[in-house]
């Protein structure tokens, strides 16, 4: 085993596995690139699973990236118990394994959330700085919800006349949007990855959209432009290249 992988974890779905798409396509980016070894994909709802990563790349190092917007349960808990991992550096069976913090919380996001939002604003012929960017994150059911991401990105976006925060599965509810903006015009962000089951099935139909309809829409007096999720930014890869490199670099140090 010699040189250093790369694994991206990704959530999936059996239900909609072509959720794992983008999640794909950022791997081959980088494995065309030829700065690793070896690059690998695994996911946590569909094939390949978690438990195959080390079986996948035969390199001495790995470096994994979870590829989410934030972190929570499934980048604190779930994924370092399905990948045995002890700490951001795990030493198991001549292996060393380095574990990053989750893709969403490197600190371009907010900016790479901003661009894309004014894209889609200019796109729809709204004024960013009249309109409100709807951020929709994902949350989670579980005591005390998981909004620690989501709500520092939108406390760093600026250029837009408010942004407002909403969750699918904690409070504020996304259900709940028409009561919390202000501006006529909405430019409606999902802050998740994968274009899956919610971007598909459960974002749309809150602006009246069809699945693969983006507006502008008139709904409950807003017009409102929805744009796509984070995986489907070209620079995400550099902010996975960004956090890889640094996990190498802080254990080269830590090494000396």
């Amino acid at each position: 085993m010699t040189g250093t992988a790369l694994v991206l974890v990704g959530h999936g779905s059996t239900r909609h596995p072509d959720g794992a798409a983008p999640i794909l396509a950022l791997a081959e980016d980088i494995r065309r690139r030829r700065l690793f070894a070896e690059v690998a994909a695994v996911f946590m709802k569909q094939a390949p699973p978690l438990a195959a990563a080390e079986t996948m790349v035969g390199a001495a190092r790995l470096v994994v990236v979870p590829v989410f917007a934030g972190k929570g349960y499934y980048t604190d808990e779930l994924i370092p118990r399905e990948m045995r991992l002890t700490g951001r550096v795990t030493e198991r069976d001549g292996r060393r394994i380095l574990y990053t913090e989750a893709a969403g919380t490197h600190p371009r996001i907010p900016a790479l959330l901003r661009g894309r939002a004014e894209a889609v604003a200019a796109a729809a012929g709204f004024i960013a700085r009249d309109s409100t960017l709807l951020l929709i994150a994902h949350g989670s059911s579980r005591p005390g919800g998981a909004g620690e991401t989501p709500r520092a990105i939108a406390a760093a976006l600026d250029g837009f006349k408010e942004v407002v925060l909403v969750f699918l599965e904690q409070e504020p509810l996304a259900t709940r949007w028409r009561d919390l903006v202000k501006c006529r015009d909405v430019v409606a962000l999902p802050l998740l990855v994968a274009q899956g089951m919610h971007a598909s099935r459960d974002i749309p139909p809150l602006f009246g959209l069809n699945d693969g309809e983006t507006g502008p829409k008139d709904c409950h007096g807003h017009r409102v432009a929805l744009g796509g999720g984070l995986g489907a930014e070209p620079a995400l890869v550099e902010v996975i290249l960004e956090m890889a490199n640094a996990a190498l670099s802080q254990d080269a140090q830590q090494g000396l």
